[in-house]
């Protein structure tokens, strides 16, 4: 498989993304099947970012970084979610080293090189998007944990604009 039918699996797993998200909104929550969409998520996420990077044949360190953090990540976040057992603090902090190798070496020039399809007055909305999730997602988390009123409402509301974003970006960007 070359590198850009690789791509393909981009969208399957922002939706695994996706399905992660809603189960720990429905975690947060105490909604039922929490348990269940975190469950699959993580898993569908973990296997479809595995198979992407099998199929890669070009692989750099940073690749190797990229691989290493989502599974480390990934198993964190599901062992502490379920409460399996306690991590060391070496094994918790490891995702962060991991995250900053990456955002040093590429973070930045991976959204500085982002090119929209569609120029305008949609590259304004998305922005208004971006500003108006990241108010909910913050002042949701915030009122909720004051148990002030419309915290769950905002962050609720957060947890889905973000879901939007992660879905549409797709759609609004050119691949490499």
């Amino acid at each position: 498989m070359k590198d850009h039918q690789i791509k393909i699996l981009t969208l399957p797993i922002r939706v695994a993304l996706v399905i992660l998200l809603f189960g720990a909104l429905f975690k947060v929550m105490h909604w039922p099947y929490a348990t269940e969409l975190m469950f699959n998520g993580g898993i569908l996420l973990g296997v479809l970012y595995t198979i992407r990077f099998m199929y890669k044949t070009n692989k750099k360190q940073l690749d190797y970084v990229k691989l290493a953090f989502v599974l480390h990540w990934l198993f964190n976040y599901l062992v502490q979610s379920f409460h399996l057992f306690n991590l060391p603090l070496v094994l918790e902090i490891c995702p962060l080293i991991l995250f900053l190798w990456w955002f040093i070496n590429e973070g930045l020039t991976y959204f500085k090189n982002r090119k929209f399809k569609i120029k305008g007055f949609v590259r304004v909305i998305y922005y208004v998007l971006i500003g108006m999730t990241s108010f909910a997602l913050f002042f949701g988390l915030l009122f909720k944990i004051q148990h002030w009123p419309y915290g769950s409402e905002l962050f609720v509301f957060g947890i889905v604009l973000l879901n939007t974003i992660l879905i549409v970006d797709y759609f609004l960007f050119k691949r490499a």
